[in-house]
């Protein structure tokens, strides 16, 4: 197991971006993206659909529990699924932070996130994840709401700029800490690239806004 990887299943309060989740029901792990809210009042962990719901896109139940740490049982039950707040195309969903769980719209090892922004071709980025802690890429393609990043051309050829049990995890702009996408996935085969999704198309298919 990698420091990056121990460090981020380790038990987090206040709750922050980057740290690993996980639904039970799902045995998988994955990574807050956003701390968001709806009313300015609540608070909501923003990440994948199939890290807070169902792998295959599949149903859930209204209510199921997200823990963090992972590895604990009922005893770190941190938030609530609720089945208005996902958007399956998109691949993403929101839980609602239990209340008495403090949470910080801050991001593991990069500080206080700024407010969101739409992403834009060659901006420099970078993400905290449970299994590759932090990375940097810059954004080559933007396809409607789909996003791609890739490590920068002076990179070592093998540079991991992401692994399974990042997604979840938000990119945000170097220099600003903007949020501006989702990390979705990787690709397993071939050149190393990640992909997103527009994190203010996220945040309006979600109704929520970020926290700062």
């Amino acid at each position: 197991m990698s420091t990056a990887f121990f460090n981020y299943k380790l038990e987090y309060r206040p709750l922050r971006c980057g740290i690993a989740i996980s639904n039970p029901n799902v045995n998988s792990l994955g990574c807050i993206g956003l701390i968001a809210t709806k009313d300015g009042q609540d608070r909501w962990i923003v990440s994948c659909y199939h890290v807070l719901c169902r792998p295959d896109g599949g149903q859930f139940s209204d209510g199921e529990p997200i823990y963090q740490p992972c590895d604990s049982g009922a005893g770190s039950e941190v938030a609530r699924l609720c089945t208005s707040k996902v958007d399956r195309t998109l691949d993403c969903a929101a839980a609602l932070i239990a209340p008495g769980i403090e949470s910080v719209a801050e991001i593991l090892g990069l500080g206080r996130l700024g407010a969101a922004q739409a992403p834009s071709l060659g901006m420099r980025v970078l993400k905290s994840g449970c299994a590759t802690g932090i990375t940097e890429g810059f954004i080559s393609d933007i396809s409607g709401n789909k996003v791609t990043i890739e490590a920068p051309g002076n990179f070592p050829k093998k540079y991991k700029l992401t692994e399974p049990g990042d997604s979840g995890s938000v990119w945000i702009e170097r220099s600003t800490n903007s949020p501006v996408a989702l990390h979705i996935r990787g690709n397993d085969t071939g050149k190393e690239f990640a992909r997103a999704v527009n994190i203010l198309t996220v945040l309006h298919a979600l109704g929520l806004t970020t926290c700062t």
